[in-house]
């Protein structure tokens, strides 16, 4: 009987109404866009990346791309006694808090989620390229955690986020280019640089599975319950 490999089931429901446009990005932040990472087998690369390949995404190929992602969320000691994959909304929470927002503990899922997807990529979230994405979610201000993500939202009269406007959510990224070296050197410390790594792949995850769900929640055939 062939063992099935452990996952978010709801987030693996969601992929499976996803584009495959979209878990193409996942599976380039697994596997580092193709090159591989140490931790990752290349066995599980190459299945990865062959179904990236013929435009189509079994199951099986979701639930292992979910899990190698979950498991890079247990960065911390403790989770080396895990024996499931951390849970998502345990990272989702993590990320919030990385990118100090506030009430991470207390907020909803969508709270946090809408917060983390606008303060990185502004009102453009929808249509903001690829590759563009990839790089706000790694840069390295933003996984050694001195990114504000308050200071990178607007909020409505209800108190919900509001994504800057694409030019201002743009020099928010230069200006964080321009920190000092030593601030950035500080803070992404030899002592800290395995625990950023894993948040080279843990952010961009996050901020994608946040994304792909406000996505699909804009869809009309789904809000009609199609």
């Amino acid at each position: 009987m062939q063992k099935i490999i452990k996952c978010d089931i709801a987030l693996l429901k969601i992929l499976q109404k996803s584009n495959t446009e979209e878990i193409d990005f996942l599976v380039s932040v697994l596997t580092d866009n193709g090159a591989g990472r140490v931790a990752l087998s290349s066995s599980i690369r190459d299945f990865l990346l062959y179904q990236k390949g013929e435009r189509i995404y079994t199951e099986d190929g979701l639930r292992i791309l979910l899990h190698e992602l979950q498991e890079y969320g247990g960065h911390s000691i403790l989770n080396l006694f895990r024996d499931e994959p951390v849970p998502y909304d345990e990272l989702l929470t993590d990320v919030h808090k990385k990118l100090n927002g506030k009430d991470s503990k207390i907020k909803s899922s969508l709270q946090k989620e809408r917060e983390i997807v606008l303060s990185l990529f502004g009102e453009d979230w929808e249509k903001m390229d690829a590759r563009v994405r990839w790089e706000r979610c790694t840069e390295i201000q933003v996984v050694s955690g001195l990114f504000e993500m308050e200071k990178n939202l607007r909020f409505d009269q209800e108190g919900a986020a509001v994504g800057l406007s694409a030019a201002a959510s743009a020099a928010v990224f230069v200006a964080l280019r321009m920190l000092p070296h030593a601030a950035v050197a500080a803070a992404f410390g030899f002592a800290v640089q395995s625990v950023s790594e894993a948040y080279r792949i843990t952010v961009p995850f996050i901020v994608q599975m946040a994304r792909i769900k406000m996505l699909l929640a804009k869809a009309p055939s789904l809000k009609q319950g199609n």
